[in-house]
């Protein structure tokens, strides 16, 4: 299972700062120790974590790739439309709210009955 960013977090405390510092190998046994009902986690997993926030000042997950999820908002107001008046088509509520028709319909497929 992966890291959340408490996790690893919680591993950079574990690390420490100053003449307090652990090695990666006491990180990864204390980790362990605290959570046992995990998988532990690696050496290598306490560096690229340890690394990260020395290059980014955080460890939060990057963006993700791909094309952005349509707002929920629209999604609000296509199913309105649509309720408002039940005989519109795809093609009319792809107009009326300027977003594509596939997404239109991709929104009425998940919406609850």
């Amino acid at each position: 299972m992966p890291l959340n960013e408490r996790d690893r977090i919680e591993i950079l405390m574990m690390i420490g700062v100053g003449d307090r510092m652990r090695t990666q190998q006491e990180v990864c046994r204390l980790f362990h120790e605290m959570h046992p009902d995990r998988e532990p986690v690696s050496q290598s997993t306490v560096s690229r974590i340890e690394r990260k926030y020395r290059e980014l000042g955080h460890v939060r997950d990057a963006p993700r790739q791909g094309r952005p999820k349509i707002n929920e908002n629209v999604q609000q107001d296509v199913i309105l439309s649509a309720l408002e008046n039940p005989h519109c088509t795809v093609r009319q509520v792809s107009r009326d709210l300027n977003i594509g028709k596939s997404s239109v319909s991709n929104i009425f497929k998940k919406a609850p009955e």
